[in-house]
């Protein structure tokens, strides 16, 4: 059984007494004073029940028990500092596990969220970081029960933000037309929503897209006649781009870049998505702070590029 008589500090004495085999070095190494030192190791001798040094005028040397100890001891003292270490890294932010949810039809989600990714492991390659794919209310349950500790979701503005959350938007998106550029909208500077009633619509066929698309549903005050229900937005835009229907979305990096389809304004609703970063009110863990401050240095560099693409196609 552990003998609460002994503290660390007797066995960090020890130990210097024992590598430097002379009280006066030893107590210079530790900043104590040699009487100090002499009648902490006297205190541990009497703990322990036996003598651990042999000492003289000329010098000092460990008993069969005193070399005994030191063998087990060392491990100890090196295991504390690797626990302080240890401590001391996770204060900073260096190790440790971060759980993610996402939801997959947020903009940029399969961009966005691995160059993120990418960025995380490279700055810290300890940290143990996943993905957790979820709607908007499996988040809210999964950050309560703290099974993720952040996520990446989308919601229409000032409707979808859950107080009992902190939260930082990474992007505003405006709903918007994506078609062909051989469909009649693709001529025109804008859509009105009563041109939408009777046109094909491809959507997704995953049930946390549902949510989505019933709120653009409500808001926008049609039901969509849907052609084809896929698995993902790259190929609902590969169906738009084949002129099998249009699609309605907020506008996303994922857009931009296409050349294959169109996007076009809605003139007369004003539906704007957010894009954004949750986590939980009191939230103090360094790793998702970390995570908030590389998400927001990808998206800035996202925006450049997005940017100086733009200027090349005006160029």
């Amino acid at each position: 059984m552990y003998n609460q008589k002994i503290e660390l500090r007797h066995l960090r004495y020890f130990a210097a007494v024992a590598q430097e085999l002379h009280f006066s070095r030893a107590a210079e190494k530790l900043l104590i004073a040699q009487p100090a030192l002499s009648q902490q190791i006297r205190q541990l001798e009497r703990i322990v029940g036996a003598r651990l040094f042999e000492r003289n005028r000329h010098s000092v040397t460990l008993t069969n028990a005193g070399q005994v100890f030191l063998k087990e001891i060392l491990p100890i003292l090196e295991q504390v500092e690797n626990a302080i270490k240890s401590a001391q890294e996770a204060h900073q932010g260096l190790v440790g596990k971060l759980s993610v949810g996402y939801f997959r039809h947020a903009p940029g989600a399969d961009t966005f969220l691995p160059d993120v990714m990418a960025l995380y492991r490279q700055r810290f390659p300890a940290v143990d970081i996943g993905l957790k794919e979820m709607h908007l209310q499996e988040q809210h349950n999964a950050l309560d029960a703290q099974l993720i500790q952040i996520a990446y979701t989308i919601g229409i503005k000032d409707q979808d933000m859950a107080t009992e959350f902190d939260i930082e938007v990474i992007q505003q998106l405006p709903i918007v037309v994506v078609c062909t550029s051989q469909h009649r909208f693709a001529s025109q500077p804008f859509v009105l929503l009563r041109d939408l009633v009777d046109e094909p619509f491809i959507c997704s066929s995953h049930s946390s897209a549902g949510v989505l698309y019933e709120q653009m549903i409500r808001l926008c005050g049609f039901k969509p006649h849907i052609v084809q229900e896929v698995a993902d937005i790259p190929m609902i835009l590969g169906l738009v781009a084949a002129n099998v229907g249009i699609g309605l979305f907020p506008i996303s990096p994922m857009l931009l870049h296409r050349q294959d389809v169109v996007i076009c304004p809605l003139a007369d609703i004003d539906i704007t998505f957010e894009a954004f970063l949750m986590w939980r009110k009191q939230e103090t863990s360094p790793l998702v702070e970390a995570f908030r401050d590389l998400a927001r240095e990808v998206w800035s560099q996202q925006e450049k590029k997005v940017k100086e693409s733009k200027e090349m196609q005006v160029g």
